[in-house]
């Protein structure tokens, strides 16, 4: 197996699009923002950031390389 990278992206205003197409094709993470949000605990987007963990190539597709499955066709990621 090969050498795992670890790559924190953090939202701002010049990538909060990939965010948002990130949160609307992942249901879960959608309902949970909506829900903190709805609570007043989240404030947003901006709030947000994604650790990707996984191969080198991998980690270098960024915010595309979480799929619709919640989470990575290929490796995993973590959202806080």
């Amino acid at each position: 197996m090969g050498e795992n990278v670890e790559r924190v992206i953090r939202c701002n205003e010049s990538n909060a699009p990939e965010f948002l197409a990130m949160v609307n094709r992942w249901p879960d993470l959608k309902a949970l923002v909506r829900t903190l949000r709805e609570a007043d605990l989240f404030p947003g987007l901006r709030g947000m950031q994604v650790t990707l963990t996984g191969t080198p190539a991998w980690v270098s597709e960024g915010l595309a390389s979480v799929g619709a499955d919640g989470g990575s066709e290929k490796e995993g990621a973590d959202a806080a």
